[in-house]
């Protein structure tokens, strides 16, 4: 019988660890799910995030080409109005 109660005592000594790295891989399993939610649910906010952001870009850009383009045809016209004729005969009667 005192070989019994050794086993069973051998029994608890091993069955204690291993209980709790049961329930230690249970609670990875779980936190490994909890940061898979986690990481698919910000996945739509991260996509929205780059999306706005482009967009702001391309709305900063497209303002920009705009200005330039403005500007350069303010300086089309000033080229255009200082080759007509009427200027060149100011500049060689100066």
């Amino acid at each position: 019988m005192s070989w019994l109660s050794g086993l069973r005592d051998l029994f608890r000594t091993i069955d204690g660890p291993l209980q709790v790295e049961q329930k230690r891989g249970a609670a990875i399993e779980d936190l490994k799910a909890r940061v898979g939610r986690l990481e698919s649910g910000e996945q739509v906010p991260v996509a929205d995030a780059k999306a706005a952001a482009s967009a702001a870009a391309s709305a900063v850009a497209a303002q920009h080409i705009g200005e330039l383009a403005r500007r350069l045809g303010v300086m089309e016209e000033q080229l255009r109005s200082r080759r007509s004729p009427g200027h060149r005969r100011r500049l060689t009667e100066d």
